[in-house]
C-alpha cells in the first residue's frame, strides 16, 4: 500500500490527474468547447453552490495541453428565474453579429439554453436559446439584451450547437426537442436571427430523451491511411437507451448540405461503456474533430463517492472515418493520452501469467495486443489479499470483448451497470490492439485501432495493481 494512498481522503484519492474535475462542486455536460488563441477552453454544466444537480450555470476551465486544467471563475451564472443549460461557443471573427467593436478580432459568442423557471414573467417554464458574448478571450461574458434569440414556446427545446458551413456561407445551429426525439437545424447569417431549415428523426435511436447534438465534418481514410474525402457525423446522446444501460452517446454517418442531414447508415455507439455522455466537439479545430464527454451516467451519478466534487470528463478523443468497400465509412477514435511514466507493454494470451505490477495512486497505461481467438481473462487486481478488488477484461468464445467493474470498488457502486456492452471482433481475428489508461477513478479502454472505446468509473481500494492473465474459467 502506498504512503500517498494512505493519507489521502477518498475524494482526493479518486481525483484523476489527466481528466478535468471541478474543485469542489457538481459538473455534468461539457459546454462551449473551443480552441482560441492557442488555449483550450472547457465550459461545463456546474452548480457553483454544491454537489447536486441544481443552480445550473457554466463553469470554465482552460488548458494548454488538454491534460492539465486550470479552473476559472464561473462564466455564466444562474439567476433566480433562469438556469443556464448546455450549449456551444463560436468565434465570430468577422463580427457579423456586431457584438464587438469594429476593427477588432471579433467576439466569442456563447449559445446556451435559458431554462426559465415557472415564475418567470414572460417565459414561464420554457426552454429557449440565448446568447452571451465576450471580447476578452472568454474571461468575462455579457448577456445579449435581445434574449432569447430562438424560442419555440417549448418546455424541452435545448442544447444549441453552432458551427459555420463555408459552402453556403451560413451558420447552422443544432438543437433537440428532447421528448419528441428530433434534431432541429436552424440557419443564420448574423448569429442573432435564426430560420428553421429542417428536422431530423431516426426511429433506431429510441432513448427516453435526446440531448446534446453535434454535427462533425470528419476526414475519411482508406486502408492505407490515405485521405479519401470526408463525411458528416451526427453525435447524439440519449437518456436512457445507452449501450451499457442508462445514458449514452451514439454516432450516425451521413451527408449534410448546410440545411439538412441525411443518415447513410445505422447509429453506432460512440462508447460501449456506461460512462460517456453529452460528448461534443471543440470549435476552432481543423482536420480531425476533437471531442470530450461527461464521464458519468444519469442513472447513478448521485452515487459517485467523491463529494464535494462530482464527476470528471473523459479524455479528449480524435475522430476519423475509415473507408469501407461498398459500405458506409466506419468510426475510428483515438484518445489524446499525455505521457504516462507508469506505462507497460503487454501481450495478453490465454496463458496464466503475471504481466505487470503498478502503483494505483498514479495514472498507469497498458498497451499492446490482446488475443481474441480463445477465451481469456485479464485481471487488474487492486491491493493485496484474497479480497482485493478487480477490474476485468474478458474475451469469450465468440471473440467478444467486455470490461467488468463489478468487483473493482472499495464499496458497492452501481451494481446494475457493471459491464460494458461487448465489442465483437471480426471473424477470424487472432489478436487486436489494446490500450488502457487507468487514471485513479477512470478507466478508458481503446480496442482494435480505435474501432471501440469503453469508458468506466472505478473506485478501488488503495494499493499496488497486479496485472494477471489466465484462461477463461
Amino acid at each position: 500500500m502506498s504512503t500517498t494512498a494512505q493519507i489521502l481522503p477518498s475524494a482526493d484519492r479518486y481525483r484523476p490527474r489527466f481528466h478535468f474535475t471541478p474543485s469542489s462542486t457538481w459538473m455534468n455536460d461539457p459546454n462551449g468547447l473551443i480552441r482560441h488563441n492557442g488555449r483550450w477552453h472547457l465550459f461545463f454544466q456546474n452548480n457553483p453552490l454544491g454537489s447536486t444537480h441544481d443552480n445550473l450555470s457554466w463553469g470554465h476551465a482552460v488548458s494548454d495541453d488538454l491534460a492539465t486544467w486550470e479552473e476559472l471563475p464561473v462564466a455564466l451564472e444562474f439567476a433566480e428565474d433562469e438556469m443556464v443549460f448546455s450549449g456551444s461557443i463560436v468565434h465570430d471573427a468577422q463580427n457579423v453579429s456586431g457584438l464587438a467593436p469594429e476593427g477588432g478580432a471579433g467576439p466569442l459568442v456563447a449559445f446556451y439554453t435559458s431554462a426559465y423557471g415557472p415564475q418567470h414573467p414572460t417565459h414561464p417554464g420554457i426552454q429557449a436559446q440565448s446568447i452571451a458574448y465576450s471580447t476578452d478571450d472568454g474571461l468575462t461574458w455579457t448577456r445579449y439584451p435581445g434574449n432569447p434569440v430562438l424560442d419555440r414556446g417549448s418546455q424541452n427545446f435545448r442544447d444549441p450547437k453552432v458551427s459555420f458551413h463555408p459552402e453556403t456561407g451560413t451558420w447552422f445551429m443544432l438543437t433537440v426537442e428532447a421528448l419528441d426525439h428530433s434534431v432541429l437545424v436552424h440557419t443564420s447569417s448574423d448569429l442573432l436571427t435564426w430560420e428553421h431549415a429542417s428536422t431530423f428523426v431516426d426511429p433506431a435511436i429510441d432513448g427516453g430523451i435526446w440531448e446534446c447534438p453535434d454535427l462533425l465534418r470528419v476526414p475519411v481514410q482508406d486502408a492505407s491511411g490515405v485521405h479519401a474525402g470526408e463525411a458528416w457525423v451526427l453525435i447524439l446522446s440519449t437518456n436512457p437507451g445507452g449501450p451499457a444501460g442508462g445514458s449514452g452517446t451514439y454516432a450516425l454517418v451521413g451527408d449534410f448540405d448546410g440545411r439538412s442531414f441525411t443518415a447513410l447508415g445505422a447509429p453506432e455507439p460512440l462508447d460501449l461503456g456506461p460512462d460517456c455522455y453529452a460528448a461534443v466537439s471543440f470549435s476552432g479545430v481543423t482536420g480531425e474533430p476533437l471531442m470530450i464527454g461527461w464521464m458519468n451516467n444519469w442513472d447513478y451519478v448521485m452515487e459517485t463517492p467523491t463529494a464535494p466534487w462530482r464527476s470528471s470528463m473523459t479524455l479528449p478523443r480524435r475522430i476519423r472515418l475509415a473507408a469501407q468497400a461498398g459500405d458506409v465509412p466506419r468510426l475510428r477514435q483515438q484518445c489524446v493520452t499525455p505521457p504516462v511514466p507508469a506505462t507497460r507493454r503487454i501481450d495478453v494470451t490465454a496463458q496464466r501469467a503475471q504481466l505487470a505490477t503498478l502503483p494505483a495512486d498514479e495514472p498507469f497505461r497498458l498497451h499492446g495486443t490482446l488475443a481474441v481467438d480463445s477465451p481469456l481473462t485479464l485481471r487488474l487486481r487492486f491491493g493485496e489479499g484474497s479480497d482485493a478488488g478487480e477490474l476485468v477484461i474478458e474475451v469469450d468464445d465468440r471473440g467478444r470483448v467486455t470490461m467488468d467493474r463489478s468487483a473493482a470498488h472499495e464499496r458497492e457502486f452501481a451494481p446494475r451497470y457493471s459491464r460494458t456492452a461487448p465489442y465483437q471482433t471480426a471473424a477470424g481475428s487472432e489478436r487486436i490492439d489494446v490500450d488502457l489508461l487507468v487514471d485513479r477513478s477512470t478507466a478508458e479502454l481503446l480496442l482494435d485501432e480505435g474501432r471501440a472505446v469503453m469508458s468506466m468509473q472505478i473506485f478501488p481500494e488503495p494499493g499496488p495493481v497486479t496485472v494477471l492473465s489466465e484462461p477463461a474459467s
